[in-house]
């Protein structure tokens, strides 16, 4: 979407002070999309929304379920979103985050503490949260989500309209603890291109055509271990020698879950 006046300065002050490699720069914008939301501005992006959307049935815009994306950049993103519900569990934030409640509904949420033995990108049944604080922002407050030390529970009676400005993930995956008993229930890939590529090798080894062992092979090196590891699986149903090779250099993966799963599935190719 075009974006308003304030909001592309925001954007290009953005561009201007957030640095990926230095991810501490982020919390410097605080003061500035604070201001940006504290106006009309979103009423004004959704009152523009609403008469394209009127006047264009076609039109599609950044809509997302339950959010309007105003501004998707290089490493960060602006939108707004209307939590309806409580979720089900607590899911960790891969990336960092500001949210600031617009309106009149204020935002509570619990949050946790991480333990000193959570690893994201190593999924561990054994984490626990526990021993939440409670908190509310109220609007036109900002909530700065310090996703290496917390994850957060926002807890919805009232639908509540949020703007949200979000790096692109830090981490690889985004956790989900059960409410009741603390302990980590899954994770997820933390971006939908790892699950796109997980996916396309899935289909890969289904249609086991010999055309996809090279870009199979281009797929091991990947940096998310669940789309190497995919990969590698896929081969086997390809090409029985490429796979070998592939599970023998994974027996070195830097990710201990596929080191695991290359030894014994070799084990199990040597006894078939």
């Amino acid at each position: 979407m075009i974006p308003s006046t304030k909001v592309q300065e925001f954007v290009e002050l953005v561009d201007r002070r957030f640095d990926r490699d230095h991810p501490e720069s982020f919390w410097g914008l605080e003061a500035a999309f604070q201001g940006l939301v504290s106006d009309a501005c979103v009423a004004q992006l959704m009152n523009t929304e609403l008469e394209r959307l009127l006047a264009n049935p076609a039109y599609m815009g950044e809509w997302r379920p339950n959010q309007l994306v105003v501004h998707r950049g290089r490493a960060f993103a602006l939108s707004i979103w209307l939590f309806e519900a409580s979720r089900q569990y607590v899911h960790s934030t891969p990336f960092f985050a500001m949210y600031a409640p617009v309106g009149s509904q204020a935002l509570n949420f619990a949050r946790y503490e991480l333990p000193a033995d959570y690893r994201n990108e190593v999924f561990n049944p054994g984490i626990q949260i526990h021993s939440p604080s409670r908190g509310k922002v109220a609007p036109g407050e900002v909530l700065k989500l310090q996703s290496e030390r917390y994850v957060y529970d926002f807890q919805i009676e009232t639908p509540v309209v949020v703007a949200k400005l979000t790096t692109s993930a830090f981490h690889s995956m985004e956790w989900l603890f059960n409410k009741e008993t603390g302990y980590a229930w899954q994770a997820n890939d933390s971006e939908i291109t790892a699950t796109q590529l997980r996916v396309a090798a899935y289909i890969l080894g289904k249609l086991a055509d010999p055309s996809s062992v090279e870009p199979l092979k281009q797929l091991t090196a990947h940096a998310h271990h669940a789309v190497r590891w995919a990969a590698v699986q896929s081969l086997g149903r390809i090409n029985r020698s490429a796979a070998v090779e592939k599970l023998r250099q994974s027996l070195t993966d830097p990710h201990p879950h596929v080191r695991r799963a290359a030894a014994k599935t070799l084990a199990q190719m040597k006894e078939g």
